[in-house]
């Protein structure tokens, strides 16, 4: 028995309705002709085990870093439990299990990590979808490969799960246990790429308060033939690019006004500019955030349904680029988008887009060739694919055609002025619209100019003083944000490090940094302002306290790095062993940082704590303005005795049940949780009677009335 796992259930209702013969059941989908069962995931079924399942129990200063000996998976919350046991059911028949993640490193993770985790060693092959019409299914099923040929792919994938793990999880521990120790309270959190991405929001406000705008002016000058001239301002009148000084602006336009002036030199060329290469993710979430004005999210969900829908390709692509041996189709792809009867489109055409030469994993978002009309869309999707069947569309329109013109003219007083126009002899594809992208051309290329002769002399009608102001830099949208995580070469000052990320890696992946954005946002690190994106004062308070103690982490080049390195194991050219053990070490130094650098001016005076002994016992004051003492290890509180801990706390009631209370400090540690699988410690009732209380989900039990009390017994409320 074949058994095929699929990344989530769509992908794999398509492979089954290929198959053919499809029968839904519990789960799965049997297709007993040919011996084949078709089952999924939901995305990543298990998660890492969290560290307080390595410590067992609330994990303390001195338990840092947390670095596993044993790396722990276990089922997400919700149903994910139940399709593992489904999973390991079918793996009982199974003779060969087939591979069906999503084609990246991530979908290569999310099914091997399952397998690992039932044990599972047998034949294990490679299904590789970039699209999900017919076609390209029958033809992905009979080029399947050995898994194995997969393995850096999924030791890249687990080398980045594990980094993220490592540096986030320890980093955001030390960091909240710093700030709780100085009076700081609430958690903090430290992400590989959460970070840097944050730290550019941050400097991109600085940029914007500090700006002090400057005015500066030109002079123009009108010209015979209705033409616009500038005036070429001498190097040393220039501050910064700019000319401040008015004065002389005004002198010069007085000098030239009424005067004539000779053609000193003119240049005419043509030029052809073809059409954009196909969309990557990132320049479709830039393109829909600019034009629709959607969020990186909701770009990245339309792209994702189109895909589901069978009408585009594999969305989460880096690659604009697209194989020679697709070009065939072609012709049924324009018709079936409606490409047919646009004047100038040419299905022979061959842009450069098409070169298998420089496609990697994935090629270029473009549609299938399935009637979108069809399928039941969003409007986000509908909106969403209309650009990615415009960005196909033009690829086979003409390149636009036009003429550069120049012009230098030198006046008696020896100033020179300059007029430049640009002149579109054919539109070409330029027609369907969607100027913005690739343009480029300065405004001052778009005037009028005709020919002229060198040595030709005009009249300068009037000459103007032109005043302007410099504007600030303008906040991120979602564009220009994943535009900045995508081209993080541009905001590395180090010269060979910028050559480096400018051929290599960017903030995240293609199918991450929308996420990444949504998880800022999630933790109020940043907010969403209309399309804009600001960094709230609490992310502008983390990414200094930051730069205090730990600048790397707040440093775009230094993660973008961290990706270039993923690249290289994902392609074979660096070792999974080797990156891990830099990353451990990374770990147990930042997280020591974390614990003791000096974040903020706040001061604590710190005693031992009399119940665990650590140094970490802090004095406060209540809300009432009352002093007291709380361990920042083990919580436990005391009251003040002539400013040091003294008596504890008498333990007080919660409200939650019927006499129950809690104790000052963790109690023992107790069972597993049935409910959510964490830790669950013992406690008693004001009355005396010993329950279970669960760290997680807060649910409580009474212990085992068998002869085994350190199990749990019924639930809480069949006490009361």
């Amino acid at each position: 028995m074949r058994l095929i796992i699929a990344e989530k259930p769509s992908v794999a209702q398509a492979v089954a309705g290929v198959l053919g013969g499809a029968r839904k059941a519990d789960g799965y989908i049997d297709c007993p002709s040919l011996k084949t069962r078709v089952t999924w995931c939901f995305g990543h079924l298990l998660e890492q085990a969290k560290p307080e399942d390595y410590v067992g129990g609330r994990v303390d200063s001195k338990h840092l870093p947390v670095i596993p000996d044993r790396w722990q998976l276990q089922p997400r919350d919700g149903g994910a439990g139940k399709q593992v046991k489904v999973i390991r059911d079918l793996l009982k028949d199974a003779t060969e299990v087939v591979n069906a993640g999503d084609a990246d490193r991530e979908g290569q993770l999310l099914v091997d990590e399952v397998l690992l985790y039932l044990g599972w060693k047998g034949k294990t092959s490679r299904l590789w979808l970039s699209s999900l019409d017919d076609e390209s299914v029958q033809r992905a099923l009979v080029t399947v490969k050995s898994n194995e040929a997969m393995r850096p792919l999924y030791e890249s994938a687990l080398a980045r799960q594990r980094a993220d793990w490592l540096m986030g999880m320890n980093c955001s521990i030390a960091l909240s246990r710093n700030l709780q120790a100085v009076g700081v309270q609430g958690a903090w959190s430290v992400g590989r790429v959460q970070t840097p991405t944050l730290a550019l929001l941050v400097d991109r406000k600085r940029e914007i308060d500090h700006f002090k705008p400057r005015d500066h002016y030109q002079v123009e000058a009108a010209l015979d033939g209705d033409t616009r001239a500038l005036w070429q301002i001498p190097e040393d009148l220039l501050i910064d690019g700019l000319l401040l000084d008015k004065v002389a602006a005004e002198a010069v336009a007085k000098a030239v006004q009424g005067q004539k002036t000779t053609v000193e030199k003119f240049t005419r060329k043509t030029g052809e500019r073809t059409a954009p290469l196909p969309y990557t993710l990132g320049a479709l979430q830039k393109a829909a955030s600019s034009r629709l004005g959607l969020s990186a999210k909701d770009t990245l969900a339309a792209a994702q349904e189109i895909y589901e829908a069978k009408v585009a390709t594999y969305p989460r692509t880096d690659c604009p680029y697209l194989p020679i041996e697709m070009h065939g189709a072609a012709a049924g792809i324009l018709k079936a988008i409606g490409g047919e009867g646009i004047a100038g489109l040419d299905p022979a055409r061959k842009h450069a887009a098409w070169n298998t030469g420089k496609v990697e994993a994935h090629h270029g978002l473009i549609p299938t060739g399935q009637n979108p009309d069809a399928a039941s869309l969003s409007v986000n999707a509908k909106r969403v694919f209309d650009l990615i069947r415009e960005s196909y569309i033009r690829l086979f329109m003409p390149p636009e055609k036009f003429e550069s013109r120049e012009a230098i003219f030198v006046f008696s007083s020896r100033e020179r002025f300059k007029a430049a126009a640009r002149i579109v002899l054919e539109p070409g594809w330029t027609k369907l619209g969607a100027q913005e992208e690739g343009a480029g051309e300065s405004a001052e290329a778009n005037g009028k100019l005709p020919i002229l002769a060198e040595g030709q002399v005009l009249a300068c009608a009037a000459a103007q003083v032109l005043s302007k102001r410099t504007a600030p830099p303008k906040p991120y949208t979602d564009g220009t944000l994943i535009a900045a995580m995508t081209g993080v070469h541009r905001l590395v000052t180090d010269p060979k490090l910028k050559a480096r990320l400018k051929e290599t890696s960017g903030l995240g992946t293609e199918a991450t940094r929308a996420s990444m954005i949504e998880v800022l946002i999630t933790r109020e690190y940043v907010e969403r302002r209309k399309k804009e994106i600001h960094p709230t004062d609490r992310g502008v308070q983390l990414i200094d306290m930051l730069r205090k103690v730990a600048p790397d982490l707040a440093d775009p080049g230094y993660t973008a790095l961290q990706e270039d390195a993923l690249a290289d194991i994902a392609a074979g050219r660096a070792p999974f062993v080797g990156f891990m053990d830099g990353q451990t070490q990374a770990a147990r130094q930042f997280t020591r940082t974390f614990l003791d650098g000096k974040l903020t001016d706040n001061q604590l005076v710190m005693h031992a704590c009399p119940a665990c002994g650590a140094a970490r016992c802090a004095a406060l004051k209540s809300k009432a303005g009352t002093d007291y003492h709380r361990c920042m290890d083990c919580q436990a509180a005391f009251g003040d005795d002539g400013g040091k801990p003294g008596k504890r706390f008498e333990d007080k009631a919660t409200g939650n049940g019927a006499g129950e209370r809690k104790t000052a400090a963790p109690a023992a540690m107790g069972p597993q949780c049935p409910s959510c699988k964490k830790p669950t410690f013992k406690n008693e009732t004001k009355t005396g009677k010993s329950y279970y209380r669960c760290r997680g989900c807060k649910a409580a039990w009474g212990p085992d009335r068998g002869n085994d009390k350190k199990k749990l017994g019924s639930n809480w409320e069949a006490m009361r």
